[in-house]
């Protein structure tokens, strides 16, 4: 095989630029069927993206012999079932995240793909950006030496939209499985995950300050990696600006970033002072880097970063830190 056919059930937002097109532009990869539960939508989004084939129903897409592999961009809620669906066929799937609307609809997941040997893998881009690949290549080279501790803090605003009619899907529990702390606040943890873990423990709370909606928007704890490493983090999605920053504390230095900013310099501060490090420019289509590792993957050419059991335990994390299990 030199090229993996995909199939891509959902055709929302997230599908126009953000993972889409890098189907289409990966090396060895193309897309080559869409579903969507709207044959309008399915039509149109396969017209204009130039896409041979479209469907109103998944598993007419899953059945087509010409799909190698499949990419679920649907809501969580319905993650599971796809999943299963796309497994029960045999053919490599890979999910938006977070995987399930809770850890344990999560675990199913990735216990079902293991069970019938079927690859899984999870929509956490950002392992495999330019930006984030220079820092977990400054902590493993241990210039600054070991890493001691990490905090996480993230803010936005209440959006117009979240205010009217319960929200959006991502502010309703039931869709997203939590609000905006599943939703964006989870990068943070895969992150971490994945430069300074795994992330084995974690507690913490939730609330719903506002009351503008059903989901809670303060979210507070602490957690540990399975390497010692303490964390703390604080996610307040009711207050009046858009920030974020991540400090990694080392023996030598303090290392400072954006998670949601993928293009904003990363800093260093150490006893001399404090360095700016600009990052090459993010890619048009910001998953494409790391769908280019899942196909390289899947052609026996490279590995995927970003599993279905790293996703599955950022969401464990998600729950532990909501305090639902």
């Amino acid at each position: 095989m030199q090229q993996i056919r995909w199939g891509m059930i959902g055709c929302g937002s997230v599908t126009e630029v953000k993972s889409g097109p890098g189907f289409q532009k990966a090396d060895g990869s193309t897309l080559v069927a869409v579903t969507s539960r709207t044959p309008q939508k399915a039509r149109d989004y396969a017209m204009r993206h130039g896409i041979p084939k479209w469907y109103d129903n998944a598993q007419d897409l899953i059945d087509n012999e010409e799909v190698d592999a499949v990419y679920i961009a649907t809501h969580p809620d319905s993650h599971s079932d796809y999943v299963m669906m796309v497994a029960a066929s045999g053919k490599p799937v890979y999910c938006e995240k977070p995987l399930g609307i809770s850890s344990r609809q999560s675990k199913g997941m990735v216990d079902f793909c293991n069970q019938r040997g079927v690859p899984f893998f999870s929509a956490y881009y950002r392992r495999a950006l330019p930006k984030y690949l220079m820092i977990k290549r400054m902590i493993d080279s241990k210039q600054y030496g070991d890493v001691r501790a990490v905090h996480v803090f993230m803010q936005q605003t209440i959006k117009e939209e979240d205010k009217q009619n319960g929200g959006t899907w991502r502010v309703r529990p039931e869709v997203s499985g939590g609000g905006k702390f599943h939703d964006v606040g989870s990068h943070a943890l895969d992150l971490i995950d994945w430069m300074l873990g795994p992330i084995s423990e974690a507690c913490g709370e939730a609330m719903n300050q506002s009351k503008v909606y059903k989901a809670d928007d303060v979210v507070y704890g602490h957690f540990k990696t399975e390497q010692g490493i303490p964390g703390t983090g604080l996610w307040c999605f009711n207050t009046f600006k858009d920030e974020d920053v991540t400090h990694i504390y080392l023996e030598k230095a303090r290392i400072s970033y954006s998670v949601l900013d993928i293009a904003q310099p990363i800093t260093i501060a150490t006893l001399e002072g404090v360095q700016t490090i600009a990052v090459p420019d993010p890619p048009q289509h910001v998953a494409q880097p790391l769908i280019q590792t899942i196909v390289d993957q899947l052609l026996g050419r490279g590995t995927c970063p970003s599993t279905g059991e790293s996703g599955m335990r950022t969401d464990f994390v998600l729950d532990r830190l909501i305090g639902r299990v």
